[in-house]
């Protein structure tokens, strides 16, 4: 499935930050890849580490982030994630309603995380697509076996699991209800608050607003099963073609999809 046609089908984009009461709020929706020139030709938005780096980074109050995402690059969602973690200010993630895959590695991020009511969180091992000989088939395999090994050193650090317990989570592919996050330590607490409405934003404040949808399993799941569908077609005809290799950036952005 096209980034396009995940857009479409509800993955909408949403980056919209405001200051209130000395907090700093930030709200993405949408899928996180990095942008490369056909999204910026195309003006296909993404949840990326470049544009929070620059909406952060100046930042110093106290910073809330609402996140609703059913993933996309885990390399992308890692560098957030790391971003997150070494910026000096105090970060609260909340769940508004999905925060799966390389969305749930942005979540951990946080100082705090929180899980409004009725929203979810998903994990599971990296995946991609690979072609070519046995030893290309291995290389694929050793950069899947490291970026999940990266994965539960992430979910360790935040939830206190035994690794071999996070590993049987991801191959499991585990959904989460707030209450579960909670009780695994994915998250600190659970938020029965209704969410708070704003005004215009402040002098400085930017509003850059697509329409947010609520996500659920088995939407995620079907588009999932598109985007392998296609992706299996598109390998097909590759085949008929000449052979090419694979380049990182391909492989990078097959790792986490949903």
């Amino acid at each position: 499935m096209t980034r396009e046609k995940l857009i479409k089908n509800g993955m909408k984009y949403q980056f919209e930050n405001e200051v209130k009461d000395d907090k700093y709020f930030l709200t993405l929706s949408g899928v996180v890849a990095k942008p490369d020139w056909i999204d910026r030709m195309l003006e296909i938005e993404t949840i990326n580490a470049e544009d929070i780096a620059k909406t952060l980074d100046d930042v110093e109050m106290d910073i809330l982030i609402r996140i609703n995402s059913g993933g996309g690059d885990a390399f992308e969602g890692i560098e957030i994630y790391n971003y997150l973690k070494r910026h000096s200010s105090h970060i609260t993630v909340e769940v508004t309603a999905l925060a799966a895959s390389a969305a749930s590695i942005i979540a951990m991020g946080g100082d705090e995380v929180i899980m409004d009511t009725g929203s979810s969180m998903m994990i599971h091992q990296a995946s991609t697509i690979a072609w070519g000989d046995k030893n290309e088939l291995n290389k694929a395999v050793n950069a899947l076996e490291t970026i999940d090994g990266s994965l539960v050193d992430i979910y360790a650090e935040r939830t206190g699991l035994p690794k071999d317990e996070l590993d049987d989570l991801l191959v499991k592919e585990t959904w989460f209800t707030a209450d579960e996050a909670v009780e695994k330590g994915f998250a600190n607490r659970k938020s029965s608050k209704q969410a708070e409405t704003f005004d215009e934003p402040e002098e400085g404040g930017v509003n850059n607003t697509g329409t947010g949808t609520d996500i659920d399993e088995g939407a995620v799941k079907q588009m999932l099963a598109e985007f392998k569908d296609e992706l299996k077609n598109e390998l097909h005809s590759n085949q008929e073609s000449p052979e090419q290799e694979p380049t990182q950036n391909d492989m990078s952005k097959l790792f986490l999809n949903l």
